[in-house]
């Protein structure tokens, strides 16, 4: 009985070591926080962060709608800037519907392609 379940469990090693072997492998890289929000300031709205640990640029993306068809269109690119690692952005809202942001920062050294969370903008009317 025992032979039996040895040989189950190197079986059962067997078929999933090579998936759990990649699966780590493809993941090894840790990912930045970029500690995003719209806020509003002055009547103006701004995409912010900071990216921690680390550097940018980080790359703002746009799209049009929440459909799958939309696709994400390069918005701008923002440096980092003081000992925090700190950007902003001007983001607009549409006068009708809602416009998405994200932004991300590329893969270097240690770290893997990091994303912030998706925004969503549009004007309200009274």
């Amino acid at each position: 009985m025992s032979t039996l379940i040895a040989a189950l469990a190197l079986l059962l090693a067997s078929l999933l070591g090579p998936a759990t072997a990649h699966a780590q492998t493809a993941g090894d890289k840790p990912t930045r926080h970029l500690h995003d929000a719209i806020v509003k300031k002055h009547g103006k709205l701004f995409f912010q962060g900071r990216v921690e640990p680390g550097h940018g640029p980080v790359y703002v993306q746009k799209k049009d709608c929440a459909k799958q068809r939309c696709r994400w269109h390069s918005f701008k690119r923002v440096r980092t800037h003081g000992p925090q690692e700190r950007w902003s952005v001007r983001v607009y809202a549409p006068k009708h519907g809602n416009w998405y942001w994200r932004g991300y920062v590329k893969a270097s050294g240690d770290y893997a392609t990091s994303w912030t969370h998706v925004w969503k903008t549009y004007t309200r009317r009274y």
